[in-house]
């Protein structure tokens, strides 16, 4: 097994509240990862990379990466049999999200914060947002029952590629149906209620759980919305903080997904998606890592870290210095992008990645609802936007038309020179704002 701790850039604070009813249950491994086979090239592949975090690193954006966490596993309530039915018309058997708590539910089982994952994220908030989780802190787990779900065709846990399908009794791979941003909100909301949730105090996300938040705002955000409980006119989830995101994935953004996406497929490997478990493109897909890395981040960031500088040459001697240009030249930027590919190829497979991005891309809460200036109109509940100004990625042009399109939405930006990471790497600013929130609107 890797562990990711060695790969740690970031000690994030682990103190969260561990007095919680969680039963920390852990996944079998041939569930947990699809590409079982693939361990002892992932493990020669990470242990090259830790040679390559020996350059220059940017903060990283995650801390340890598990599939801890209970189970909820959906039955329908009108055939009573494990069958979720996807946006698409499809069926998917056994649907199962892996989720966390911290805190307690108080006695009118309201007092409920969800909070939303991105792209390469799991349901360990702790991993990810700890400086925001314990007591007195924004995610005040003395006063709120904290929940964070992975989201449907994740890697950590919830149904995906990775699982086994129960009529063939193979991994899915890909033959993973198409998931959108609509069926894993909605997944998520049956699992609310199935734990007792009556209410949501806010929903919070960043990038890919910023859209989840868009969408829980327009399901369970009115007060005609079928979560309610005993006729309640009140909506069910009664305010939302999206971070770094839109109204609906733009070309720029598929466009970005894309070439990520091609990245896997010119892996001879890919083989049209007839995927050999034991030989998987992981070469594909740190390329389509590397690729998202240049994107979550800025032209002075990476400037003001690498610029120019170089590593130097084991053959380099005083009287023959290296070129400063050319193929072998060692650029510090290059063995950083590496040592992130890499790195990335212990938590991550090539078919779940393709299919969550294809998930990110569906993301466009107008759809099948009249576009989306009234799909956000009929919202009833206070918002928050924020934004990071120097984000290329999902810019701040974006999250400024989300607040128009919300009745009750307003926009807070983040100060950041870290680019669209900037929700994950600034935690003080957005703690404030997340806490300031949450404290006018009760």
């Amino acid at each position: 097994r890797i562990n990711y701790n060695l790969y740690n850039d970031v000690g994030f604070n682990n103190n969260y509240n561990k007095s919680t009813h969680v039963d920390k249950l852990h996944i079998k491994r041939q569930q947990q990862r699809y590409f079982t086979a693939q361990s002892s090239q992932t493990i020669a592949s990470t242990a090259a990379a830790t040679n390559e975090k020996k350059a220059t690193t940017m903060d990283d954006e995650y801390g340890e990466m598990t599939s801890e966490g209970s189970i909820y596993k959906h039955v329908c309530s009108r055939t009573g049999r494990s069958q979720f039915t996807l946006e698409s018309g499809c069926v998917l058997e056994d649907a199962e999200l892996r989720y966390q708590t911290w805190g307690r539910l108080n006695q009118t089982k309201d007092n409920v914060l969800v909070v939303c994952h991105a792209l390469t994220g799991n349901a360990s908030l702790h991993a990810w947002w700890g400086d925001l989780l314990g007591p007195n802190l924004p995610f005040d787990t003395s006063k709120y029952f904290v929940i964070s779900a992975n989201i449907l065709g994740s890697c950590y846990g919830s149904t995906s590629p990775q699982s086994i399908h129960p009529q063939t009794g193979s991994v899915y791979g890909n033959d993973f149906p198409d998931i959108s941003v609509q069926d894993t909100v909605r997944l998520q909301l049956k699992m609310l209620k199935s734990i007792g949730v009556r209410g949501v105090k806010c929903v919070v996300g960043g990038s890919f759980g910023g859209m989840q938040c868009v969408e829980y705002a327009a399901q369970a955000g009115t007060s005609a919305n079928p979560w309610n409980l005993d006729g309640s006119s009140s909506p069910f989830v009664r305010s939302v903080i999206p971070i770094g995101c839109g109204a609906a994935h733009t070309g720029w953004q598929i466009a970005i997904s894309e070439v990520q996406r091609q990245a896997i497929y010119a892996d001879p490997l890919w083989n049209h998606g007839n995927i050999d478990p034991n030989n998987p493109p992981l070469n594909g897909l740190s390329v389509a890592r590397q690729i998202a890395m240049v994107s979550y981040r800025t032209q002075k960031g990476y400037e003001e870290k690498f610029g120019r500088r170089t590593r130097k040459s084991s053959s380099e001697t005083p009287t023959t210095p290296s070129l400063a240009y050319g193929s072998e030249t060692k650029w510090e930027i290059k063995s950083y992008l590496k040592y992130q590919g890499k790195k990335f190829l212990s938590r991550f497979d090539p078919v779940t990645y393709v299919k969550l991005t294809e998930q990110m891309d569906s993301h466009d809460v107008g759809r099948n609802r009249g576009g989306k200036k009234v799909a956000l109109s009929s919202v009833e509940i206070p918002a928050l936007v924020l934004g990071i100004d120097s984000d290329v990625l999902y810019p701040l042009n974006e999250q400024k038309e989300l607040v128009e399109l919300l009745p009750q939405g307003t926009l807070g930006v983040i100060r950041s020179d870290a680019g669209h990471d900037g929700f994950l790497l600034e935690q003080d600013q957005v703690g404030r704002y997340i806490k300031d929130f949450l404290e006018k609107n009760h």
